[in-house]
């Protein structure tokens, strides 16, 4: 699946403190993300060839947060949100 593909299927919300639709992993917007079902959460994370988005809110190498209108019902989903440029 790709970043359009999941958007269009899990239709992330927009971020109430900024003009986009990644949360920050500090301050209150993380505390507004933990706030949510745990199932609309997802975690941008740094991976060795790229950012991706992963199911659920993860710590490790987290970039950002994103929370969704749809649920992933504990999926194992991972979306290329951006190649690393090798």
């Amino acid at each position: 699946m790709n970043y359009e593909q999941w958007e269009e299927k899990y239709k992330p919300i927009n971020n109430p403190f900024t003009e986009n639709n990644l949360f920050e992993t500090f301050g209150e917007e993380y505390d507004f993300v933990e706030r949510v079902n745990p199932l609309n959460v997802w975690t941008l994370v740094d991976g060795e060839d790229g950012t991706y988005i992963v199911e659920g809110l993860h710590y490790v190498n987290r970039v950002g947060y994103f929370i969704t209108g749809i649920s992933h019902n504990n999926e194992k989903i991972e979306v290329l949100y951006m190649s690393d440029p090798k």
